[in-house]
């Protein structure tokens, strides 16, 4: 093979120059973006390239960071590619249109470099960053944006058939390869639609179950304004942790499903003559929000008009 390796790490910054350059080095080889950390002097990473059917293959090692390509970056610099992520050791957060997704060991994710994004890692970071171009995505994923920022679980599934392959490749040029570079990117294209598209991709039937739980104790106590979290993973026996992280592996949020079953209660007030002589104060009350301002600015988001005008539609 003729691609050449690249290799740097902070060793090679000068003293209290390391961050910015790690961030130059991130525009430079893969995309720009925003880099902070609050590891301040000990932080320390390393980068290790290599090119394979036009796909950069990139070896990221990082102590604590967060990575934030924002509107502005996505404006001053803009990119085609994907980045497909196996992580290889420690935990990162990865944000984008909307969705989280908590990354584990052995699993991956993919993101897209045409939107804004953002990934965080609290402790150490230990991954294979695929930069794949989207002419060659879109031949596998025609809409990628829809599983990007999803959690594909590396541990079952076809999820488990992906990962598996990606631990095959090693900071090494591979130069023995049984098959043609661009058969093998194929293969792991084929691996990561698959994936993308599986129920097994995102959360485990025991996860998915637990799930339609706590999806039906949101729908029976909505109404309760300090209803949080810790008090949905007390009923249930479980962390606090645990209840974000299986909300984020779905895409989704708390905060995000708990606002979305009381709108659509309140649409139902809303809509039933019943409740006609009832006030848009007396709405939100009953349907767990603090205030009728926030109510109503919450519930125009949603359907496009104000509590108040929303139910004068109806009786027009």
């Amino acid at each position: 093979m003729k691609e050449s390796q690249f290799c740097w790490s902070t060793d090679d910054a000068g003293q209290g120059l390391a961050l910015d350059r790690w961030a130059a080095l991130w525009a430079e080889r893969l995309i720009g973006c925003g880099i902070d950390s609050d590891a301040d002097a000990g932080f320390a990473a390393s980068l290790r390239s290599y090119e394979l059917a036009g796909t950069g293959f990139h070896f990221l090692q990082s102590t604590r960071s967060d990575i934030c390509r924002t509107r502005e970056c996505v404006a001053r610099w803009r990119s085609d590619r994907y980045f497909l992520i196996h992580q290889r050791e420690g935990d990162i957060v990865v944000e984008q249109s909307g969705r989280v997704a908590i990354v584990e060991t052995g699993d991956c994710v993919l993101v897209s470099g045409r939107l804004p994004f953002r990934i965080r890692n609290a402790e150490t970071m230990d991954a294979l960053i695929l930069a794949i171009p989207a002419d060659l995505l879109l031949g596998w994923i025609p809409e990628p944006e829809t599983v990007t920022a999803r959690t594909l679980a590396g541990q079952h599934g076809w999820g488990r058939a992906l990962a598996a392959t990606l631990a095959n490749f090693n900071r090494s040029t591979p130069v023995e390869l049984a098959l043609s570079p661009a058969i093998v990117m194929d293969q792991i294209l084929a691996h990561l639609a698959i994936t993308a598209n599986s129920d097994t991709g995102t959360t485990s039937i025991h996860q998915r179950a637990l799930l339609r739980r706590l999806a039906d104790t949101l729908s029976n106590r909505f109404c309760e304004p300090d209803f949080d979290p810790s008090r949905l993973a007390s009923e249930h026996g479980l962390s606090k942790r645990y209840v974000h992280m299986l909300f984020a592996k779905a895409g989704t949020s708390f905060s995000r499903e708990l606002e979305k079953v009381r709108l659509e209660r309140a649409k139902r007030l809303l809509e039933d003559r019943r409740f006609n002589c009832v006030d848009i104060m007396e709405i939100a009350l009953r349907c767990g929000f603090r205030d009728s301002s926030g109510f109503s600015k919450r519930f125009r988001g949603r359907y496009g008009a104000p509590p108040s005008a929303y139910r004068r539609q109806l009786s027009a």
